[in-house]
Parts: structure tokens; C-alpha cells; sequence
């Protein structure tokens, strides 16, 4: 598939009106013991009961969140969203609610969830379902409009509350299991529709999360590619370069951790790959 670079760059200068990466530890890179920082659980410390868990399954970076049904006195179902006592800071109607997903779906469990936007006086006004039927064993990208109520007021907090129900009886299945990672507002990303559409092209990242280097290889033989790496804001954090070798090595130890985009742009055709950079 072709595009012209133009529309490449465009799409990445204007990154933050496609999606926006507005919730603190969106990829749930930063735990504390078996708590997600800055996410709600109900995790219950006192009996060592966590149905909400570090999963090391990411789909980008180093880990994912893991909310399983378990055994215990009866069952116990995962609950999982923003803090009731500090909910998610939004300021702009995002029209989507983004995140990956995988599931694990026994006898009639769904994910079940939903989101509601609020004013600044704590009035409602945007809503949001989340409704997941079918098991998903690979990351599978969930994109859920977001409808408001009232055009011209502006948000400032979001509520988020996800878990796992039975849709027959009252109580989930035991071993039933989601796995959540990349959660964003606004459409999904060019450059996240750039990276499913090349993915068959065979660019290989080595050491994924990256430490020092940056290092990939293509599949030509004789190379002549324009490398260059952005942020997830759009910004671009190494200058462009020519690359002819099939392997290339970017020094990243500038790079603070985090997401970025590294961008092999051949003619009219350019390829995007994400990669996390992590010590």
C-alpha cells in the first residue's frame, strides 16, 4: 500500500487529533507491588485476593494489566477503571474510547464495562459502553464511540469502570480472563494503522523494549531508507537520516523511556513500526 509522504508527515504532525495518550500510565508500564499506579482495582490486600494482575503479555513496552475471574468464596469477577476519588483529567470531547485487548472467554462471560464524561461541576455528559462477546488470543485493537450530550460544554473528567459478567447466570466463570494494554482517546492513529498495514513487510526489531539502541533490520537487500523517530505527541526526537544497510542501529540512550515511532520511509512508501524504549 502507498502513500505519499506528505500525507505520512501530515498524519504524524497531527498525531494528538487522531488519538491522545491522556491516561496517566496508559500502558501500564509503573506497578506498585500488585497495583497498576494511578488505576482503580478491587484487589482486597487483606486476604490476598488480586483479581487484577501485572501480565508481562504487552502488547507494546514490558507489561499489561491481567483481570481473571478467581475462585474465591465463590467467585470473585476483576474490576477495573479510573480511581473514584481522582478520576481521569479530559478536557476535550474525544469522539472514541482505544485500547488492545485479549480475552478468555468461558461459558457466557463478556467484558462488560462503560465510561461517563463529566463537567467541571460533575455533571454527566458523555457516556460510553464497553461490551466485548468473542475470545480474542491475539491483541485485538477495541475502538468505542463516545456520545455526548451536550456539544458545546467542556469536559474535565472522565469515570471508567471494566470487569468480566456472566450473561445467563449471576456469577462469571472462574479462568475467565482479559489482558488491557495502549488505552487512548480520539480515532486510532495513522501510524497505528500504518504499522498493522506493513506488518507483513518483515521489519524486525531487535530488543523491543531498547536500551541504548534502537536496532532493526529490512528486508531489501540494498537499502536506501530515511529513518527518523517521533513520540507519541507527534514530536520528532531523532533527525532524519539515510540508512543503505539492511541492519541499522539509532542511539537512544538520549531517549527518555517511554513510546515512540520509529519511521523507514523508502520512495512513497513508508513503514511504521512502535517501539518502547525501557532500562
Amino acid at each position: 500500500m502507498k502513500k505519499p509522504l506528505l500525507f505520512i508527515l501530515f498524519s504524524i504532525s497531527i498525531n494528538s487529533l487522531f488519538a491522545q495518550y491522556v491516561f496517566p500510565n496508559f500502558s501500564f508500564e509503573n506497578w506498585t507491588g500488585p497495583e497498576p499506579d494511578s488505576w482503580f482495582t478491587n484487589n482486597a490486600y487483606a486476604i490476598s485476593v488480586y483479581p487484577i494482575k501485572q501480565s508481562a503479555d504487552a502488547h507494546s513496552g514490558l507489561s499489561a494489566a491481567k483481570g481473571e475471574v478467581l475462585s474465591y468464596n465463590t467467585w470473585t469477577a476483576p474490576n477495573f477503571g479510573s480511581p473514584s476519588a481522582s478520576l481521569f483529567v479530559v478536557t476535550e470531547q474525544y469522539p472514541t474510547l482505544n485500547f488492545y485487548y485479549k480475552f478468555n472467554k468461558l461459558n457466557n462471560d463478556i467484558v462488560l464495562g462503560s465510561i461517563q464524561v463529566n463537567t467541571a461541576s460533575g455533571y454527566p455528559m458523555g457516556f460510553a459502553e464497553i461490551r466485548i462477546k468473542n475470545t480474542a488470543s491475539a491483541y485485538t485493537p477495541f475502538e468505542v464511540p463516545i456520545t455526548y450530550l451536550f456539544p458545546d460544554s467542556t469536559p474535565a473528567e472522565m469515570a471508567m469502570l471494566i470487569g468480566i459478567e456472566d450473561t445467563v447466570t449471576s456469577t462469571a466463570s472462574p479462568g475467565s480472563y482479559f489482558i488491557f494494554d495502549d488505552f487512548s482517546l480520539g480515532w486510532f492513529t495513522a501510524l497505528g494503522v500504518e504499522e498493522n498495514n506493513f506488518s507483513n513487510e518483515k521489519v524486525v526489531v531487535f530488543s523491543n523494549p531498547a536500551t541504548d539502541f534502537i536496532s532493526f533490520s529490512v528486508p531489501e537487500k540494498n537499502p536506501s531508507n530515511t529513518i527518523s523517530v517521533f513520540d507519541i505527541t507527534g514530536k520528532q526526537v531523532v533527525k532524519s537520516f539515510v540508512s543503505k544497510s539492511s541492519r541499522t542501529d539509532i542511539p537512544s540512550a538520549d531517549l527518555s523511556d517511554g513510546i515512540y515511532f520509529l519511521n523507514i520511509q523508502n520512495g512513497e512508501n513508508t513503514r511504521v513500526k512502535k517501539i518502547a524504549i525501557r532500562r
